[in-house]
Order: structure tokens, then sequence, then C-alpha cells
């Protein structure tokens, strides 16, 4: 149970920053600023972020560009709600936290297909691969969402949305180089003619990087990375009425790590060799003057992951999923609309002591209306028929009302979800701790949140309460995996932006969490209580961008060796010059004041860096 003095700090932290944030506005001159950002992740319809009763954050392209983002995590690790763990250098194995669930709770979607690897020990998406390429915008979708996306999702999901060629060909490059002898290089070409639609795009990085065993334990050794990312899609408009559309993906990455043979990590010439493929074909048609849309597609993935010592390899594990869907959405009048669908996938692994196969089958319905002016709401259910499990019911509930006289918007949710036991967790067997017997992990989960713009709209702020509970956890307990914990997540998330001049603004998130094991009364490791970041964006001229960003966390506890690590700020620079309308340089310094930190116990993080980079778009 949290004291009095935790509940107070959050408080303070917000009521203070409200003040900073009043007292600049105050200065500024009032200016009218529209925009309103379309979501399709939380309803899997388009939808005004204004209406969704979701938490939910949405990143563009443009504020990827200017974040000056390499890796995806460069840019999540400034929503709220999320807590970013990467175990040691670049393509280091990185998990995120939402709201204090674990990080197989969260579920990647690129383009709609499902990217959690059904090898892993607790299925999830390793983020330390995920390199920014081509990306259109990044929806985050908080809390429950099993009805809509099944049960990888209880936590809430994050969907990345490519690029799609349009109008006249277009092409861009990029090169980077930096500190770790670090070279970063993108190309991308799209267009389209007709009814055809194309775009493609490729990244690569080579990083000698550092040593992810922390440096201040006595180990030096580099542990570097290489990392090739391809992306494609093609889409052929038939008609108004019928289009159909083809993605496809492919990764190829090879990194050094440092393995935990006793206490703490130390260098190792470990590393891990992965090859990850997408593929998903599509077809979409409209009937009854597009009142009824209905969209069918196929998806495929596959991961394949060695780890070796020396040259030797050491262990594999090889995971795979075909998904076939349909979805449907029945606009019954311009106030009420219905979204349903079916889906069948099949996962696979293939490893030491492992070659197994689990179906599932899921049904869904959400039901959305406008009862009256500003107030929409929303409610959706699911049936899984799991092929070892049976059935299993999820619901999902949200609001959204704006309060005209003051613009004063209200949005909450309320949601369950399940998920089944893993292919690893139920037939692991080179350590013998597989178990048959495992009961699938169940969840409830709500929020209630406000958003109140202010001065004439130069002000954003939203504040959100959130609350998870779930039952059944799996954990590997001595030596194999049982349903032993009950855990509770509860907690703030603040995000706020403001324009404080024509060419100045301010954005910031601040995320208060208590995450806590009701089996055993402990703290849930790496999800620190206190969270939060801070940027201010300055154009002192035309063409001329320069950001000054700082993100910090608490103290926080690691379970892998039941100790705290310190709490720390990060500061960050950017820069970017745009020399005419085909070329930009730009450059940046990481971690200015050489902090020295960790994110995960005993593990390394990177000191004071440099990288500069040029860009051309033609």
């Amino acid at each position: 149970m949290c004291t009095l003095n935790e509940l107070v700090r959050p408080v303070k932290c917000l009521s203070i920053s409200a003040g900073l944030i009043s007292m600049m506005v105050s200065m500024a001159q009032a200016q009218e600023t529209e925009r309103e950002d379309v979501v399709v992740t939380a309803t899997r319809t388009a939808m005004p972020l204004s209406k969704i009763g979701s938490a939910t954050t949405v990143i563009t392209a443009e504020e990827i560009e200017r974040e000056q983002a390499r890796e995806v995590i460069d840019v999540l690790r400034k929503v709220p709600g999320l807590s970013i763990t990467q175990t040691g250098s670049f393509g280091a194995t990185t998990s995120i936290f939402m709201r204090g669930m674990n990080a197989y709770h969260t579920q990647l979607l690129i383009d709609g297909v499902e990217m959690a690897d059904p090898s892993a020990s607790q299925p999830s998406y390793d983020f330390g691969h995920l390199m920014v390429t081509d990306i259109e915008r990044i929806e985050i979708v908080r809390g429950p969402q099993s009805t809509l996306y099944g049960g990888d999702a209880i936590g809430g999901v994050i969907n990345i949305i490519t690029k799609k060629g349009k109008g006249a060909p277009r092409s861009s490059v990029s090169a980077e180089y930096g500190s770790y002898n670090t070279k970063n290089l993108k190309a991308s070409l799209s267009g389209a003619q007709q009814k055809l639609s194309y775009a493609v795009s490729a990244s690569y990085l080579n990083t000698q990087g550092f040593s992810s065993a922390d440096e201040r334990n006595g180990n030096d050794e580099e542990d570097g990375a290489e990392n090739l990312t391809v992306n494609a899609s093609l889409g052929v408009d038939f008609n108004d009425n019928f289009s159909v559309e083809t993605k496809l993906r492919h990764m190829r990455s090879e990194i050094e790590n440092d393995n935990w043979p006793g206490s703490r990590a130390v260098d190792r010439n470990d590393n891990m060799r992965k090859l990850e493929s997408s593929a998903y074909l599509g077809a979409n048609l409209a009937l009854f003057d597009k009142r009824l849309t209905n969209k069918v597609g196929v998806s495929y993935i596959s991961s394949e992951r060695d780890t070796y010592i020396g040259e030797a390899r050491n262990s594999y594990f090889d995971g795979f999923k075909n998904k076939f869907e349909y979805q449907g959405n029945f606009k019954i009048t311009d106030a009420q609309n219905i979204v349903f669908g079916a889906e069948t996938e099949q996962e696979h692994t293939e490893q030491s002591g492992i070659d197994k196969k689990v179906r599932n089958n899921g049904y869904f319905a959400a039901y959305q209306i406008e009862a009256i002016e500003n107030l929409i709401l929303s409610g959706g259910a699911r049936l899984d028929d799991h092929e070892k499990y049976g059935n299993f019911d999820t619901y999902r509930l949200t609001g959204s009302y704006t309060l005209e006289a003051t613009d004063t918007r209200f949005h909450s949710s309320l949601g369950t979800g399940f998920r089944a036991p893993s292919l690893y967790e139920l037939y692991e067997s080179v350590w013998g701790g597989g178990n048959e017997d495992l009961e699938p992990e169940e969840s409830r989960g709500w929020d209630f949140g406000v958003e109140q713009p202010l001065w004439d709209d130069r002000l954003l702020i939203d504040v959100t309460y959130f609350e998870n509970k779930t039952k059944n956890l799996i954990s590997w307990v001595g030596s194999g995996y049982v349903n032993v914990s009950k855990a509770e997540s509860r907690g703030l998330e603040m995000g706020l932006s403001a324009d404080i001049l024509d060419n100045l603004s301010l954005s910031g998130t601040y995320t208060f969490t208590l995450a806590e094991d009701k089996s055993t009364g402990g703290t849930l490791a790496r999800r620190p209580k206190h969270e939060g970041s801070l940027s201010i964006a300055y154009e002192p001229m035309d063409d001329l961008t320069t950001d000054l960003s700082v993100r910090a966390k608490g103290r926080t506890y690691d379970s892998a060796t039941s100790s705290y690590m310190g709490g720390f700020a990060v500061y960050d620079f950017k820069t970017s010059y745009k020399i005419n309308d085909v070329a930009t340089v730009f450059g940046r310094v990481e971690n200015i004041l050489d902090k020295d930190y960790q994110e995960a116990s005993s593990y390394g993080t990177g000191g004071r860096a440099a990288y500069v980079g040029v860009r051309a778009s033609f």
C-alpha cells in the first residue's frame, strides 16, 4: 500500500509543472491552433483522437524525424505510461513495461501484423532489434485491448504504421556517423501511378558499441551490433470500392552480448544472430454505398534466433505464426457504427526439446454510438476458442465526453483480458520446467482521464489515473513454471504540450506507478515509481531547429540482484538545418553530462555520444 508521501509527490509534481507552464504561457501571444489526429488502433476503424475513450498517444513521421530517432525506442521513451529497459549496448534485449504490466503483456503490431515471437519463453517482441524505417506514425493505446487484439494485448497495443506510396515518385537517403564508430544508412522510394502504389525502404546500422556488462564492474569489451531492415509495400486500387495490398518486411541482425553466469553480467564472447520476416496480403471491399467495408487478410511471421559462445552455436529458437482474419465495419447511421470480425491463428515453435503447435480462434464485435452530442460510448466483447484451454470471453467499455463550455474532455475505459500459457511455458524440457497444468493469466483494468486545453489551445494537459489487476501470473519458481502470482499496478500518467511562442514550444510527460506482487507484497522489477521527460523545441531562424530534452527515472528495484538501482536524469541536444529543398544536415549529443546509470542491474548504458548526418529528399 502506498504511503501518503508517495501519493502527494506526483500531485506536487503536477502542480509545479502546471504552474511553470501557466507562467510561461501567460507571457505568450494567443494564437489559435488546430490539429486532429485520426487513430485506427483504438477501435480498429478510423476515428478522431478526440472521440477515443482509451488513453492514446500518436507519434507522427515529423516528430520521429525531428527526434533523429534511430531505433523505435528512441521515441517511445517519451510516451507516458511506458517504461523501457535495455540490457546493455545497441541491439541488446529491450523490454517495454506498459502501466506496470509485464513486458509480454504489450502487443506490437507492424501494419496490423502481430510481431510477438512464438519461440520466446513468454512471447513478446524484443524492441532492441526494431529500427526506424519509413514510419508514417506510431499509435500507442494503453489499457486492456484483448477484446480487439487477443491475449497478448492485456496491457496495451503499440501499432507501427509504415508509409504508403502516393503521388509522384519520391526518394530519400540519409547517412549518419558518430560515437562508437556507428554508421547508420537509410534509403526509401515511394510513389503512385494510376491504380498502383508502392513503397520500399531499407536501413543499415553498424556499430562497435560499448560493453553490455557495466564498465564500472571492470568490463571493457565492446559489444557491437549490425542490423539490416527492409520494408516493401504494394497496393492496387481497382476502383473506389475494391483494393488489394501486400506488405513485406525482413530484418537480419547480429549482436554481441554479455551473459549472466553468476551474480552479475560479465564480459563474454557471446553473440546472437536473428532473422525476422513478416508478410501480409489483404483485400478491401466496400458495399452499400461504402456503409459496409470488408477486409480479409492473411499474415505470416517467422523468427529465428541462434545464440553462440565463440563460434559454437549454443542454442536455437525458431518461431512461426500464420493468421487469417476478417473484419467488417458497418456504419448504421452517422452516429452509430459496429465493427466485427473473426480470426484464426496458429503458433509453432521449434527449439531444443520442443516442436509444438497450437491454434486459437477468435470472434469479436464492438458497437460505438454518439449517444448525445459530444458523448461517444463503445462496448465490445470477444470469444476466444483456444485449442488447449477452450473458451474464454473478454469485454471492453469506453467513453469520451467533451464539455463544450470549457472544452474539457473526459475519457475512460474498462476491459478484461486473458493470456494462454506459451508453448515454452507448457513444454520446456531442457531444464525440465515445462508445466502442462498451467492456467491462463487473467486481468481486469480501468482508467479515467481529463484532457484540458487552455489559453486558446496553446496549452494541452491530459491527466489519467489507471488500475490493473492480474491473477494466475506465470512465473519460474524453483525448477519450473507455476501459477503463483497476483499482481496489481496503479498510478497516474500525465502529458502536456505548450506553444509558448511561434518558434518556441514545450512538451513533457510524467508517470507515477505502483506495481506490486500481491502474493509476496514485493515490488515488481524494473517498474520505477517515478518517470518523466521534458523537451524544449526552439527555432531561432527559418529552417533551423534545436531541441533540448531530459528524461528521468526514479529509484528502481531489480529482482535479478534483489537491489535498487539509483535514479538518474539524462540530457540530450539535437539540431538540424535545412540547406535547401533537397538537403538537410543534422546532429545530436546524447547524455550530455556523461551520466553513469543503469536501466537493468549490472548492465551498462551509453556515455556521452555525438552523431552527425545528412539527409536528402528528391
